[in-house]
């Protein structure tokens, strides 16, 4: 889907936004302004008024040195097109006093959800050309069990019988190097991802973080719509 076709829906859609955040700009890490795809990414969920789940990597989990402040202030600041610290401010003769300049493109942040997902909770068995279809029923297993680390399954990896439930579970024993490495949905809800059934997904990387919440989407049947001229990596 590109990015026009979103006009033939209206603009109440809600939206899943994935790593759109300054660690991943790097015309912004280089102070060459702001990633025109990013920036297009950012111009499309702002001018969205339904509700927004924005999925980021944020010192939370150590993933990146981004905090939640950051993020807003680097979404804020590229809409508004300030540059610098500079650039967000004017000089007021009349009361020789500094004030921030206004700005017409805020974001409505009072429609987003934040959630700092971290990174590589499925990344080990994808990088390992586990097929989707088998991450996916694995998701599904732990949903049954009602265990959110791949590693809990079948009483967890200390269990005698757990390599042998996991070989039946994958139907092979060709990932049993893997069974160390989680596959972990802590990161997020079913619950919370069943109110964005139908959602437009956008952001990045498009076979890494953004990936990842497909197949836990597609693990539940939740259905979205990705845009894939708003989609970076």
């Amino acid at each position: 889907m590109r990015a026009n076709e979103f006009l033939i829906e209206g603009r109440t859609h809600p939206v899943i936004c994935v790593d759109v955040q300054p660690a991943y700009d790097r015309s912004f890490e280089e102070g060459r302004g702001y990633a025109p795809k990013l920036l297009e990414i950012m111009e499309f969920v702002q001018g969205q008024t339904g509700q927004v789940l924005m999925f980021v990597n944020a010192e939370e989990t150590g993933i990146t040195e981004d905090d939640m402040q950051d993020i807003q202030r680097y979404w804020e600041d590229a809409l508004c097109g300030f540059e610098d610290e500079e650039d967000r401010y004017d000089y007021d003769m009349d009361t020789d006093e500094v004030v921030p300049k206004e700005c017409d493109t805020e974001m409505n942040w009072s429609n987003v959800t934040m959630v700092d997902k971290g990174y590589g909770y499925f990344r080990a068995w994808m990088d390992s050309g586990v097929p989707e279809s088998m991450i996916i029923k694995v998701i599904r297993e732990m949903y049954q069990q009602k265990v959110t680390d791949s590693r809990m399954l079948f009483d967890g990896e200390d269990d005698n019988d757990y390599v042998d439930n996991m070989n039946k579970l994958m139907g092979s024993d060709s990932y049993e190097n893997l069974y160390d490495d989680q596959l972990s949905v802590e990161w997020t809800s079913v619950v919370q991802l069943r109110r964005f059934n139908g959602a437009y997904i956008v952001g990045g990387g498009r076979d890494e973080c953004l990936r990842e919440v497909e197949l836990l989407m597609n693990a539940f049947n939740i259905k979205y719509k990705r845009i894939d001229s708003l989609v970076y990596g």
